[in-house]
């Protein structure tokens, strides 16, 4: 077994070869969302749950408020690109954060880098994807492909042929794992043209928390290898129980009908 081997073993369950990775990120760019205002707090208590595979965060976070359960050592992927926000004239025009050898200092399993296809920084985020690539390829740690579209392209989140490009592109770009949004249609096929994992990501919040279970369900269906997820989870009304319901999904083969009953069960505890 080489460290990469090692890594994406906590990167992902053993058991089921499926992972439930809730992010933390969105802070870099949004600022202190709803849910994770007191973020130290929030990853306390999902953590506690031990319903976590691995968690999503930026140096920031894993430095000051990162502090999981004694009796637990989840995975922990570094966000490494970011350099934008909500204020400034473009969300895409991303740059590199952090390095390799920095998550390795930290003793962290994966780094995450976004490449925006189809927007005006799609070259810029996807050389920079590349270049972090070979970066962690000389210390075994895996790559996270993070596949964004730009708010120009927000209707091509639906366009499966669109969303296989994009994650074919990660991957050729150097990507071990490739995180991307979930079509309603043929996403089998997108999941056919991908040599590596994919996952889907959680975001846009869903209007219900059955939305988000039926979307979860669906990718399972389709060949994916689990959820990025936040918003839905850490704005759910309801968080512990919702992250109970997509656990049951992911490690337990749990019908949509079921993960409900388990939701609600978990609503009245």
């Amino acid at each position: 077994m080489n460290g990469k081997e090692r890594r994406l073993r906590r990167v992902f369950n053993q058991s089921t070869g499926r992972s439930l990775v809730l992010a933390v990120d969105h802070g870099m760019a949004l600022g202190p969302m709803t849910g994770i205002v007191n973020i130290a707090e929030t990853i306390r208590t999902l953590d506690d749950t031990g319903k976590v595979d691995c968690w999503l965060m930026t140096k920031g976070i894993y430095n000051h408020a990162f502090s999981p359960s004694v009796d637990r050592d989840p995975g922990v992927i570094l966000r490494a690109s970011g350099g934008a926000t909500i204020a400034g004239p473009e969300l895409t025009r991303e740059g590199q954060t952090a390095t390799a050898k920095e998550a390795m200092h930290l003793d962290v399993d994966a780094v995450a880098t976004s490449a925006f296809v189809g927007s005006p920084y799609e070259h810029e985020t996807l050389i920079s994807m590349a270049r972090l690539s070979t970066e962690c390829r000389k210390w075994d740690l895996p790559l996270l492909g993070v596949i964004g579209l730009g708010k120009t392209n927000e209707d091509k989140k639906k366009d499966p042929k669109f969303i296989a490009l994009g994650a074919r592109v990660g991957a050729e770009h150097g990507a071990d794992i490739i995180k991307t949004y979930y079509t309603e249609t043929d996403f089998d096929k997108v999941v056919a043209g991908c040599p590596v994992p994919i996952m889907i990501a959680g975001g846009p919040k869903c209007e219900t928390d059955l939305d988000t279970l039926k979307m979860i369900y669906g990718a399972l269906q389709g060949g994916a290898k689990g959820i990025v997820m936040g918003r839905n989870v850490w704005q759910s009304p309801y968080p512990v129980a919702l992250l109970t319901a997509v656990h049951g999904l992911i490690h337990q083969d749990l019908k949509v009908e079921e993960a409900v009953e388990l939701l609600e069960d978990g609503k009245h505890r």
